[in-house]
Order: structure tokens, then C-alpha cells, then sequence
């Protein structure tokens, strides 16, 4: 199967990817993609898919309402809350 389409570069060096194509190759918003410039290949350019993005849950719960990031690690609400207790409980 071939897919043709044309888009301008618009003003902050964009193209638009139709959501056709990125329905037909499974890729969403967030994910991440890389571009290869090969100009042995007579100056082709591909684009790959590198990492799907996957939505940050809590360490703790695996609850994707996030409040914060520690050092990499993202806690919610309720496990954030239920630390701080803890830890004013200890401190007192």
C-alpha cells in the first residue's frame, strides 16, 4: 500500500502527520518518534516509532492521578496524603 500526502512546514518548522496515516500505524499523541536522514540512500528521510508513551501512574497504586514527581517517580493524591500522615505521625 502506498500513502501519498503533501503539507506546508508551517511557521514553528511542523508538519502535520494526517490522523489516517497515524491511525493505520498505531501511533498516538505522546508518543515518541525518530527521524533518519540518509543521504547515501539519496537523501531519504524515515520516521520511526521509538517509545509508545504510556500515561505516568503512582509508584505506589498505579492511579493515574497524578499530584507529583520525585525523582522519577510519580505518587497521587491519596498515597501522597497517606505518606504525610505517616510521616506526621512519626515526627510527633
Amino acid at each position: 500500500m502506498t500513502f501519498s500526502f503533501s503539507h506546508k512546514i508551517d511557521a514553528l518548522n511542523r508538519v502535520l502527520l494526517p490522523k489516517e496515516l497515524l491511525a493505520m500505524l498505531g501511533w498516538e499523541r505522546g508518543d515518541t518518534l525518530s527521524l533518519r536522514y540518509d543521504e547515501e540512500a539519496g537523501a531519504r528521510v524515515s520516521l520511526y516509532l521509538l517509545a509508545k508513551y504510556t500515561e505516568p501512574t503512582c509508584f505506589n497504586c498505579a492511579s493515574v492521578d497524578i499530584v507529583i514527581t520525585v525523582d522519577s517517580k510519580a505518587v497521587c493524591g491519596d498515597c501522597l496524603k497517606e505518606t504525610l500522615e505517616k510521616l506526621q505521625v512519626s515526627a510527633g
